[in-house]
């Protein structure tokens, strides 16, 4: 397995990761379909933030994204492909974008985490710091909004 910088070649492959790994959390397909362009990385995305993926035989089975959000440095996306997840690898991704962070002298990073992932964030060191309304497909939802410590 090798972490490289992303490449907008890779955006088709990565959208498709992201959305994969979405779905691993068992949501409902009404969701899925809401969420898909939030869930696109686009070659542009790439092109204008820092974005590293991880590939293991060829395959792409992870993404950071990182950079200027409009509310300050975020990591803006963060997928593991289901077949990778629970092995360190989210870890060394965001260990990539904290690298970043420090290049750039930020702080801290902004986090709109799925609640899902919130536990995974905390135990990196990231502390709640609100939430963020995500209505979806009619269902009032929140986001936990999470700050990361540089």
């Amino acid at each position: 397995m090798r972490i490289r910088k992303g490449k907008g070649e890779d955006a088709a492959e990565l959208t498709r990761l992201a959305r994969l790994s979405k779905a691993s959390w068992g949501y409902p397909g009404a969701w899925l379909r809401e969420w898909e362009s939030e869930l696109e990385i686009s070659a542009e995305y790439i092109q204008q933030n820092s974005v590293f993926v991880a590939e293991s035989q060829g395959c792409l089975i992870g993404v950071v994204g990182v950079g200027e959000g409009p509310e300050g440095p975020e990591i803006g996306h963060l997928w593991i492909s289901p077949g990778s997840q629970g092995l360190g690898l989210g870890r060394m991704l965001v260990d990539r974008a904290r690298e970043v962070a420090i290049q750039e002298q930020w702080t801290s990073l902004r986090i709109v985490s799925d609640p899902f992932a919130q536990p995974f964030y905390e135990r990196l060191g990231a502390v709640q710091v609100g939430e963020v309304a995500a209505p979806v497909a009619g269902t009032e939802r929140t986001l936990p909004l999470l700050r990361l410590e540089v």
